[in-house]
């Protein structure tokens, strides 16, 4: 599978990424599975069901010929994606969902906070510039990917400070926390603000899957994003994370992480570290 889906290496990557880059995986357990793509600027999963597939999080339209074969190496056809699913409004985790979702004419699935900002053609908030060095020092732990050119031509509309996220494809109505995911048996979204105030996180309770966007990266060995735009409602999103039986974590950036006890095992980074 390495050979198939080589995960970039960008050496700045390797030099201040503890972890390292993400490499490319399949996860199965207790009727779930779970593909992992690593993309330009963030990770991209599949969740594979008896007869369909969503897509969570593409970040550069760049992505979608690397995601089309994620799913002929699956043995899928396009024709059983059901959904496109961003995780939250910011760019290297949606530029490319637009040009997905209507290349495969899927509709995009959001939750109620993403549902409405898109609705009202506004942009989402953003943390305040207190914090955003933050992800001026993640950068390099993502190997300071450029961005195509396509990217800069449309995609800057999608999940930035001043764009409004214009989708042409079509939006599924909005789910709300609890709500299961259409198509995907076992699978339901839960909201999770914090790192944004519009996150979600997707949970399979019964294999212990969570894919968590940007709630959890793993760039120093697993850690709650310290780039927030809600302290309060953030605490509460890692409370509520904490009391759920969850045995795997999908984030958006960096290597899987497992284990019996792991959302407990997550650092909370003391506020000078990137």
């Amino acid at each position: 599978m390495a050979q198939a889906f080589p995960a970039p290496r960008p050496i700045l990557a390797r030099l201040t990424s503890r972890s390292g880059p993400p490499p490319a995986g399949v996860h199965q357990r207790d009727g779930a599975l779970v593909m992992a793509v690593p993309n330009r600027y963030s990770v991209t999963y599949l969740l594979v069901g008896p007869e369909t597939v969503g897509i969570v999080d593409v970040g550069s339209a760049a992505d979608v010929p690397r995601i089309l074969h994620a799913l002929e190496w699956l043995g899928r056809p396009a024709s059983q994606v059901c959904a496109v699913i961003p995780t939250h409004l910011h760019f290297d985790h949606v530029m490319g969902i637009d040009p997905l979702a209507r290349a495969l004419d899927v509709p995009v699935v959001l939750g109620p906070v993403a549902h409405r900002t898109v609705q009202r053609g506004r942009a989402p908030r953003f943390p305040d510039h207190r914090h955003r060095w933050h992800a001026w020092a993640g950068w390099p732990m993502q190997g300071l990917p450029f961005l195509p050119e396509r990217d800069w031509r449309q995609g800057l509309a999608f999940g930035t400070p001043w764009g409004t996220n214009p989708f042409r494809a079509r939006l599924a109505p909005p789910l709300a926390d609890g709500d299961p995911l259409p198509g995907l048996p076992g699978w339901c979204l839960l909201e999770t603000p914090g790192h944004s105030e519009d996150a979600v996180c997707l949970f399979h309770e019964q294999s212990g899957f969570l894919v968590c966007g940007d709630t959890v990266r793993n760039f120093l060995g697993g850690e709650w994003n310290p780039l927030w735009v809600d302290a309060e409602g953030f605490a509460r999103t890692r409370e509520r994370l904490a009391g759920l039986p969850i045995r795997t974590l999908f984030p958006g950036h960096g290597p899987v992480l497992e284990g019996p006890d792991v959302v407990r095992q997550v650092r909370l980074l003391p506020p000078y570290l990137p």
